[in-house]
């Protein structure tokens, strides 16, 4: 096996990453869906060393139920925050298969995903670091529906979980979660250092709370300078992502390769009538729809050297067939 490896699913609507080192496999967020299971059995995977969960919304947790009510998948670690403010029934449900995988298992429960997590060697399981970028400690204790120190009204997708993948002293890619406007100040407050390869950008291109959205993606993108921007997407769901988003994006990083996991109906009126020939093996959610634009994307880590060069020709060919690309309206 060619290790690590980052996979960033195209699990519809929602979030979710693998990362497969020499020692383990992380799991980060899940939306509903077999799109993970399957992903863990094309990759015989029945073990997962640390399950991260950025924050409580509906299409970051609802596959995370399915993997710890599996007693054929071993979970070594559990990572969450609290959040009082999500009284779902998906949350309620996942509070309870943490209580079934607890108690029936090994399985360790770490309330407490911040950047004082003492994660450094614990996270580790191989080459690649995961760093936790926010929210901080003080952030955290607030919580949703709280205030942070300056006193701006926090909810969920402020106090979301940033993480970011080092490999050789190098950010290769930053998973932004959900974090709004207030979570990205809070963020800045604690440090200036984003620069990554690769941005899974936040809450799936949609809108960042109540700051202007083209300001909010121009200074993300300067922060972080990616190479690779993705959009985590569901076809039809919300229209995303945003065009004012993509415009920020684009004026901040020109050059950078923007890819959505399925294809905007703004970038599309109808879908392929088959499949399309760029997409790898692995599972993807809207490969039986047709309605994959880049798909399930898979990373080869490589620190300084990490791209996603084998797949860029792929996607861009197929981009050249859609009748009104969004990533490219605001190219010079």
């Amino acid at each position: 096996m060619d290790l690590p490896e980052l996979i960033i699913l195209d699990i519809g609507h929602g979030n979710c990453a693998i990362v497969r080192d020499t020692e383990g496999v992380i799991v980060i967020d899940s939306a509903h869906g077999a799109t993970l299971i399957e992903t863990l059995a094309n990759l015989s995977i029945r073990e997962i060393s640390h399950i991260l969960i950025s924050h409580a919304d509906e299409d970051h947790i609802a596959g995370i139920i399915d993997i710890l009510l599996d007693r054929n998948i071993k979970v070594t670690n559990l990572y969450i925050n609290s959040d009082a403010q999500r009284d779902t029934r998906t949350w309620q449900a996942l509070r309870r298969a943490v209580r079934d995988v607890r108690q029936r298992s090994e399985t360790r429960v770490v309330l407490g995903l911040t950047t004082e997590t003492e994660l450094t060697n614990q996270l580790k399981v191989g080459q690649v670091k995961v760093e936790i970028l926010a929210p901080t400690p003080e952030l955290a204790m607030s919580g949703a529906g709280g205030k942070d120190l300056q006193g701006r009204r926090l909810n969920p997708n402020s106090t979301s979980a940033v993480i970011g993948l080092v490999h050789d002293s190098h950010r290769v890619a930053i998973l932004a979660a959900d974090i709004d406007q207030v979570g990205l100040n809070n963020l800045l407050e604690e440090r200036s250092d984003l620069r990554a390869d690769i941005l899974v950008f936040p809450h799936h291109g949609g809108r960042p709370g109540g700051a202007d959205s083209k300001a909010f993606a121009q200074q993300l993108c300067d922060l972080v300078q990616p190479n690779l921007v993705v959009f985590s997407i569901a076809r039809g769901r919300f229209a995303n992502p945003r065009q004012d988003i993509v415009e920020g994006v684009v004026t901040s990083v020109p050059t950078a390769h923007i890819l959505c996991t399925q294809l905007s109906s703004k970038c599309a009126d109808s879908v392929p009538d088959s499949e399309p020939a760029h997409l790898n093996a692995l599972p993807a959610r809207g490969r039986t729809s047709n309605s994959c634009c880049g798909g399930t994307v898979s990373i080869k880590i490589a620190g300084n050297k990490t791209t996603y060069a084998a797949g860029i020709a792929g996607h861009q060919q197929f981009i050249d067939r859609v009748s009104h690309p969004l990533c490219r309206r605001f190219r010079v």
